[in-house]
């Protein structure tokens, strides 16, 4: 009795998300078009969106969208680790707000990132640490990075002109020799289209994943996973931005050769 308690007040508790109930609302508004007489596009596209919306916001679309990005990217043997003279973190994002610390200004994806460069530099504290990534927002986006890091104690060089991973690539170009092996920081999802757009600017990077985002929508048939979430629909955007800047930097590298 009292799991079925339990479960009633999950059912309910995510019935009443925001993202549960614009979903309800679009079914209520696809039913009332279909009952009308006049039968049109706008049925079939009414059904597209909330369905795509569903699938969007919920585990199974963004699971078989992040897990092939994320597949072929594995972490590099320890002996490589403490060999590297330099070690590349990419910023995150920042949060944006008034009076907000640094701690605060760091996204959840920043830290993470952050925490994988901490576990690097315990095994190879000789290494140089250089934070790139910009915004067009605020700008000094690494700079934010730097500043919590270093109240962790630890140095790092924070370069914040560039506000794409392309213009990290060309800025690194300055300062790490080239064919210089570097551990590269950053999310397995986004280390594909990263590492093909540093090798094209002659660098030579080492792929460090510091999370897999697949881990966080597998899907399993439990009822937390038949309601919407805005983290689904947010890894489903990362995903398809990841997909469409690989098919832009290779259909341009294809046309400019």
């Amino acid at each position: 009795m009292s799991n079925l308690l339990f479960l009633l007040k999950k059912f309910l508790l995510y019935l009443f998300y925001p993202s549960t109930l614009i979903l309800l609302f679009l079914l209520l508004v696809a039913v009332y078009v279909i009952l009308e007489k006049r039968r049109g596009r706008r049925r079939l596209l009414l059904f597209l969106a909330v369905f795509l919306y569903y699938l969007s916001t919920t585990p199974l679309l963004p699971y078989f969208l992040l897990k092939p990005l994320e597949a072929g990217v594995g972490q590099p043997k320890l002996e490589l680790i403490k060999e590297v003279k330099y070690v590349v973190l990419l910023t995150g994002g920042i949060n944006y707000g008034e009076n907000l610390s640094v701690e605060e200004k760091i996204t959840g994806e920043g830290v993470r990132r952050i925490l994988g460069s901490i576990r690097i530099l315990k095994e190879n504290p000789e290494a140089k640490l250089i934070i790139v990534g910009g915004s067009y927002e605020e700008g000094k986006e690494a700079e934010h990075y730097r500043k919590l890091i270093e109240n962790l104690g630890i140095h790092a060089l924070a370069i914040d002109t560039p506000v794409d991973t392309l213009g990290s690539a060309k800025e690194l170009k300055t300062i790490i020799p080239q064919g210089e092996p570097f551990l590269l920081l950053s999310s397995a999802y986004h280390l594909p289209r990263a590492t093909l757009l540093f090798k094209k600017e002659g660098l030579n990077p080492i792929p460090y994943p510091t999370h897999y985002a697949h881990h966080l929508c597998l899907p399993r048939l439990t009822l937390r996973n038949l309601f919407p979430k805005p983290l689904y629909l947010d890894l489903t955007n990362i995903a398809m931005h990841e997909y469409l800047g690989l098919a832009f930097y290779k259909l341009k590298f294809l046309i400019v050769k």
